[in-house]
């Protein structure tokens, strides 16, 4: 973004020094300094409004906005050093940082393979586990938080202890009818604080209380909670391969985007030699 807002200065400073030098009949509808907004330059801010009095206060704050900018301009040529006022070889810096930017971004949407497979996923992590140290504690839960009121507490409770694995199905219909929420995903890790959060009563729970088998059950004024810990890994342990998965996926790929990009800019320098493009003398 910070290309953008560079380029953005620069054209701001180059209409204005045009506009300066420019020679017009037009009628001019404010003055700011030695500078007139005429009224074909006030159109091109093109607002709307809906009523004639919004229209009126929103031209008035326009020009307002367009003198402020204007007699900023004007102050900083004059206690500006000439020295900070020769930022053409800036701007060119900064134009060609962006323009090889889109075109990189061009490169990559046409050429970047982004199919990254389990056994690419497995293989980083491997090589790099000194860099998946958990820096938070993280578990697998099953939770259900139902309204207080709710009539089918004791159906979520039957089904929540029964062994029979045909209750868990009943379990998932019975989240869909009563739950304010609830999460029954096995194999997805979540931060112990954020859990924590959801169920207010566990944050007065010592840390050595969460194991793996270890459940509670909670009662207040507006819910009953329950929350079982299927998983759980600590702080600096290592990080699950599947709580990392996506986070080394977007790794591989920006190694990718780099190789991508390094490569074509060799190719573009041999192509150079070839052509006599490129002599150091």
């Amino acid at each position: 973004m910070k290309y953008y807002v560079y380029i953005f200065l620069f054209w701001l400073f180059f209409t204005a020094c045009n506009n300066s030098n420019q020679q017009t009949d037009e009628k001019a509808i404010a003055i700011a300094g030695e500078k007139s907004l005429t009224e074909n330059e006030y159109k091109r801010f093109n607002f709307f409004s809906e009523s004639v009095k919004d229209s009126s206060a929103m031209a008035r704050k326009l020009i307002e906005n367009w003198a402020k900018d204007e007699l900023f301009y004007q102050e900083a040529k004059q206690k500006l050093l000439p020295e900070d006022m020769d930022i053409e070889a800036e701007v060119e810096r900064y134009r060609k940082e962006l323009i090889n930017y889109k075109y990189e971004v061009k490169l990559i949407e046409n050429n970047l393979d982004t199919a990254v497979t389990k056994e690419e996923i497995q293989a980083y992590y491997d090589a790099n586990r000194d860099n998946f140290i958990l820096k938070d504690n993280i578990a697998t839960v099953n939770y259900f938080k139902i309204p207080v009121a709710s009539k089918a507490i004791d159906k979520f409770k039957k089904a929540i202890y029964s062994p029979n694995p045909k209750d868990k199905d009943q379990l998932k219909n019975l989240c869909l009818q009563y739950a304010d929420n609830y999460f029954m995903n096995d194999s997805t890790w979540l931060l112990l604080e954020d859990i924590k959060k959801e169920i207010p009563q566990l944050r007065d729970v010592p840390e050595f209380n969460f194991y793996a088998g270890r459940y509670f059950e909670f009662t207040d004024s507006l819910a009953w909670y329950y929350l079982k810990i299927k998983q759980i890994k600590v702080k600096d342990a290592l990080s699950p391969i599947n709580y990392e998965s996506a986070n080394i996926k977007k790794i591989i790929l920006n190694q990718r985007k780099m190789k991508l990009i390094r490569q074509y800019k060799e190719q573009v320098m041999e192509k150079a030699k070839s052509e006599g493009k490129f002599k150091v003398n």
